[in-house]
């Protein structure tokens, strides 16, 4: 239970998530199988009297949540110079720097996610600790042509669909969640997941440390990846060590290199520094906001971040960076218009059968203003 329980964006983090903070808070990034905000209903914080604020980025275990619950009322926990909780009394308004008095330095290990390359940091070790796997009708997905390796290993909702699929939990933990939907020749390497109401296309291959978000459509081949909601990567083509933002959509053979030539660190480019940032990462592939199109056989380099409401494709590879509202094919391209990107963004929506958020016309011109110095 999360009752008296706040997250709260610690503003220099949710600079450092651009892309992925454009259009959700820091408790509402994606990993393992679920948001951070869901992992915290498994780990119970009782304190009627008090209210409590968390860090949205950071990543619950036993540890930290005891330290949390120990926290007396106008208190604040940290690590370093990083607020990771603070608690007031019942109707208070105070602040962590008003807190300073009583602050506590917290002498464990806490993990939070400071950029966005961190979620694929932490995906592995995530998929094993939250996939329970549990008793199912094996014979009844034999006698569909599947075949299932270490069905100890796996999770199947009863309402999953498989039909022709290869599962390999050996090396790691396999989760098939409600109404998903595998068609024919799929091969899954655990520990992977797939959430409610994804599905696969004919022969996709998704390889260990992936998540395909909910609602998503996949395809080809995915390693270590992580599908934000609603997204589509239905053809042919390989995603490897990537990060996905909602409502994308693929063309057929879009593909990223995730691994340099010459095997030295990954760079991106850093929306808190507006430069370039070495992650010390030997794999890191794409890191894509919401409601992106690519084209048909649109080429990423290694570590490329790709900002929101984007449409482009490409003969040759992509630059390593492309702003927000960026449409055509290089090196011909323009501003996305306004009122387009709107029109496009909420047919996304409504094709995913998903309420087109009130507020979507106000982020939209945030970011709009907050990228314009890059569109230039």
């Amino acid at each position: 239970m999360l009752e008296n329980v706040n997250f709260f964006n610690d503003p220099l983090l949710v600079q450092a998530m651009r892309p992925l903070s454009y259009y959700r808070s820091l408790d509402q990034l994606w990993l393992g199988t679920s948001t951070i905000q869901d992992k915290w209903k498994a780990y119970p914080l009782p304190h009627p009297s008090a209210q409590m604020s968390i860090l949205g980025s950071l990543i619950p275990d036993a540890d930290i949540t005891q330290a949390i619950r120990q926290l007396n009322p106008n208190s604040v926990l940290v690590q370093g110079n990083q607020v990771l909780a603070f608690t007031t009394e019942q109707g208070q308004h105070q602040t962590p720097l008003s807190l300073a008095k009583n602050k506590i330095e917290y002498i464990g290990k806490a993990q939070w996610i400071q950029h966005p390359e961190d979620l694929l940091v932490h995906q592995a070790a995530v998929l094993r600790h939250e996939i329970q796997p549990a008793p199912f009708d094996i014979e009844k997905y034999q006698a569909l042509g599947n075949i299932i390796l270490a069905p100890t290993n796996c999770y199947i909702h009863p309402s999953a669909q498989l039909k022709g699929c290869m599962l390999d939990a050996s090396q790691g933990p396999i989760y098939i969640g409600e109404e998903v939907n595998l068609q024919m020749g799929t091969i899954i390497q655990g520990p992977a997941a797939f959430l409610k109401g994804s599905s696969t296309n004919l022969g996709a291959k998704i390889r260990p440390n992936t998540t395909i978000g909910p609602g998503c459509k996949v395809g080809g081949e995915i390693n270590h990846s992580i599908f934000f909601p609603y997204s589509n990567k239905a053809h042919e083509g390989y995603i490897g060590s990537s990060v996905i933002g909602s409502y994308v959509n693929m063309g057929a053979l879009t593909s990223n290199s995730n691994i340099k030539n010459d095997l030295k660190p990954v760079s991106i480019f850093d929306y808190s520094q507006s430069k370039q940032r070495n992650t010390g990462l030997k794999a890191l592939g794409l890191i894509m906001g919401d409601f992106v199109t690519t084209g048909i056989h649109s080429k990423f380099n290694t570590g490329s971040v790709i900002g929101c409401h984007t449409n482009i494709s490409s003969q040759g590879f992509l630059p390593k960076f492309i702003p927000s509202f960026t449409w055509g094919e290089y090196p011909k391209v323009q501003t996305y218009q306004m009122e387009k990107a709107k029109q496009v963004a909420s047919q996304w929506i409504s094709l995913k059968q998903q309420a087109i958020p009130e507020n979507l016309a106000q982020v939209m011109e945030e970011i709009w203003k907050e990228e314009a110095s890059f569109r230039t």
